[in-house]
């Protein structure tokens, strides 16, 4: 017998990328496992009623109200819980799953209907770590006020309900698992939200194999915020000095000061700034790469890690926050973060050691597009909501 399932996904959204599409995913996938009903807001009404009719997907729109922020956020929950309700009584549900929000910020209205329920997955506990706020220039002040923000939600009572009355909590990541109460972790289990895209390698042409005096080809793919610590990649190159080359693709608050920064250090050369670009050419950049880097200081994911690695591309990033939990030494690099000084020259450290030796490249790349595959594909995530589910309506 199939579960009928409630579903909650504030960003859900075929056509969407980041949590758009994550969502968009759960809800997918969950339907191969029941009959499910999903709440989200209208901003994808077009293109999700189309796909979600062929896939029996019941869809019920609620617009958000009011300004940007988080009180829009908890108001969209309360109009949420009333529609749940109504539901409900009429036809009952076996179980509850928010999907997105992606934070723990945002209460789990919808553990009030008292059924089975499934919270996340969740991050928010990440911050920047000590001794790198300096970097941050003067978003240190938003991220230290974030901080603090952070540690007074955890004492707010709809999140205290909602870490309380859960059956099981989906954590994005030892870092915000740690942070979360510990009295709370026995209903946790570790789920990182991003997950491996099912068709990026197809009709794409064999990866050039870089000439032996051709420079190191590194990739930034993202938002370009201060987190995203690209600063230090940069001083990470100049001493490395010419025999390696830099394209950052995307846009944001920080792209002029990184661009300001690449003058000062004499580095325009080195560095091609491209702005955003369209999502179908991805693959391109990702193709000619050697290597992905992605210096996030606070981070709960990271889409572009999984992109690349699924194109069997390595990726130097930091054991801290969502990309510890799909970035092993296996697969990729982890620089340390004892202090922006050190992390510096571990990130010079890797780049001359790809330089030195391509093949190390390429044996991490392999590794890389099978550890993609094998563990962060939308099947895998089905397999671990068909567990979830039969555990907590069996135990109710």
């Amino acid at each position: 017998m199939k579960h009928r399932i409630l579903m909650v996904a504030y960003a859900c959204g075929p056509e969407g990328t980041g949590e758009h599409w994550l969502g968009w995913g759960w809800a997918r996938e969950a339907s191969r496992l029941g009959e499910v009903s999903l709440i989200t807001t209208p901003k994808f009404r077009d293109s999700l009623s189309s796909q979600a009719q062929t896939l029996g997907i019941q869809c019920h729109f609620v617009s958000p109200t009011g300004p940007e922020g988080w009180g829009r956020k908890l108001r969209w929950q309360r109009e949420v819980f009333r529609l749940a309700k109504q539901l409900h009584a009429a036809t009952p549900f076996d179980l509850v799953h928010q999907t997105t929000f992606h934070t723990f910020r945002v209460p789990f209205r919808c553990v009030d209907l008292n059924i089975p329920s499934v919270w996340g997955p969740i991050a928010g506990g990440e911050s920047v770590p000590p001794g790198f706020y300096g970097i941050l220039g003067k978003s240190r002040w938003t991220e230290r006020a974030r901080a603090v923000f952070n540690r007074l939600c955890l004492y707010h009572p709809g999140v205290q309900r909602s870490f309380r009355k859960s059956s099981r909590i989906f954590v994005s990541n030892r870092t915000s698992l740690e942070f979360f109460p510990s009295r709370f972790h026995a209903k946790c289990r570790l789920v990182p939200p991003n997950a491996s895209p099912d068709t990026v390698r197809q009709n794409l042409p064999e990866r050039p194999v870089r000439a032996a005096e051709a420079p190191t080809r590194l990739l930034y793919v993202g938002n370009c915020v201060a987190t995203r610590a690209l600063p230090l990649v940069l001083e990470a190159m100049r001493r490395a000095g010419p025999s390696c080359f830099l394209k950052v693709v995307g846009g944001g608050p920080s792209l002029e000061d990184w661009k300001r920064l690449a003058r000062t250090l004499g580095m325009e050369a080195q560095v091609q700034f491209l702005g955003p670009q369209p999502k179908e050419t991805l693959p391109r950049f990702y193709q000619e790469a050697d290597l992905l880097v992605f210096p996030a200081l606070r981070d709960s994911g990271g889409s572009a890690l999984l992109e690349a690695m699924a194109q069997g591309i390595p990726v130097l990033c930091f054991p801290w926050g969502g990309p510890a939990e799909m970035v092993n030494e296996e697969t990729g690099f982890l620089t340390g973060l004892q202090n922006p000084a050190q992390t510096i020259r571990e990130i010079q450290s890797v780049i001359t050691r790809l330089r030195q030796d391509p093949e190390l490249g390429r044996r991490k790349a392999r590794q890389a597009e099978a550890w993609a595959r094998e563990h962060f594909s939308w099947d895998r995530k089905r397999e671990i909501l068909s567990q979830t589910y039969r555990e907590i309506v069996t135990a109710k």
